[in-house]
């Protein structure tokens, strides 16, 4: 069988050539460390570059990356070699969280543009250690509690990376029952995490104590713990009754109410996943009297699903927390999710729109 001479040319000159590609250094992801210097990224191609334009995290927009020109980002210089030698690449002189993300490189030869990646991936950052904090209404004056009293209890882990993971134990058995959803708000990088524990105080938690555990992999060993001790007050004693501090006694509109969801939400692009159980936080802060919440769908009120609230005081006013469990239905999609803050010196509102996927 004759082979046609075109086929035979035509496999020869696509045998004989090579796609351009983008190479880094270094390849595909690098990992840094908060206030490292002098991080160096790198884009090489085999051919002469026409130009090369570079996308960073946390800089505005792309920007022409030369030994020629200066860098528009403050921080960041160039690195490598000319263009004319197929080279392209910056210096960061200090990591912050801003570059967490990835770095790209357009180049351009002969009129054509290739592409390189390379992934700045940041490593965790430990939370400060974890704090259990009492609600303002639980009394515990000189550390001891009345049997038979409920005590609300938060523990809060601040400004980790990613945010820790909180369980509670009583005497080193864990806690699953009067456990509150986890919840968790993050800002440049940097996540507080909280969650909240009730539990009725009975005869025999004297002496025992409270653990509010974190876990997070940059914690030497993966994890750090709070406890609260439980001391029962005496039924009779000639203690002499502590001085109340004056409370705050005029009328102090609280803030506009907060909504917030829980961390454990499955989500997908701001979306809910049907069947599961939205849980969202309301909070209204510095008021006097502490607000009251009402919660709406849509213009339906609202009554199963809802916690006790939280009520905590400071010299500012009370700050009250309430949160909300509500099982998704597909007919939920597109609803408004309403908490409504009442108080008299005037009510405000904050909202929530659904989303849903299957």
């Amino acid at each position: 069988m004759r082979i046609p001479v075109f086929l035979v040319l035509l496999s020869a000159f696509l045998g004989g050539s090579q796609a351009l590609q983008v190479k880094t250094d270094p390849a595909e992801e690098v990992v840094v460390v908060e206030g490292q210097k002098n991080v160096n990224l790198l884009c090489l191609i085999d051919e002469p570059m026409d130009f090369c334009i570079v996308k960073l995290p946390g800089a505005p927009a792309p920007f022409a990356a030369s030994d020629k020109l200066p860098a528009p980002v403050e921080g960041i210089t160039y690195y490598g070699l000319p263009w004319s030698s197929g080279s392209c690449g910056i210096t960061i002189d200090t990591i912050k969280p801003i570059h967490d993300g990835p770095f790209e490189c357009t180049v351009s030869v002969k009129g054509q543009t290739y592409k390189g990646q390379i992934n700045i991936a940041l490593s965790a950052v430990a939370p400060e250690p974890p704090v259990i904090e009492l609600a303002s209404n639980v009394d515990s004056r000189n550390g001891e509690f009345e049997f038979g009293k409920k005590v609300t209890m938060k523990c809060i882990s601040r400004n980790g990376w990613p945010g820790a993971k909180l369980s509670w134990y009583l005497d080193g058995v864990k806690l699953t029952e009067d456990v509150g959803a986890e919840f968790s708000e993050t800002s440049n990088r940097r996540t507080t995490v909280q969650q909240i524990y009730r539990r009725a105080i009975a005869v025999e938690d004297n002496r025992k104590k409270v653990t509010c555990r974190a876990e997070h992999t940059a914690y030497p060993g993966d994890f750090m713990e709070t406890s609260l001790p439980i001391k029962l007050k005496k039924v009779y004693t000639n203690e002499k009754p502590e001085v109340q501090k004056e409370e705050l006694k005029e009328s102090v509109k609280p803030k506009p109410p907060q909504l917030t969801v829980s961390s454990v939400v499955a989500q997908r692009n701001g979306a809910f996943k049907v069947g599961s159980n939205l849980v969202v936080q309301c909070v209204s802060k510095d008021g006097n009297p502490p607000a009251g919440f009402l919660w709406f769908l849509n213009d339906q009120l609202i009554y199963e699903g809802l916690s006790a609230p939280f009520t905590s005081k400071s010299s500012r006013g009370s700050t009250v927390q309430q949160t909300l469990t509500l099982p998704l239905k597909q007919t939920d999609d597109g609803k408004v999710l309403i908490c409504k803050a009442r108080h008299p010196e005037g009510s405000e509102e904050t909202r929530l729109k659904i989303s849903t996927y299957n």
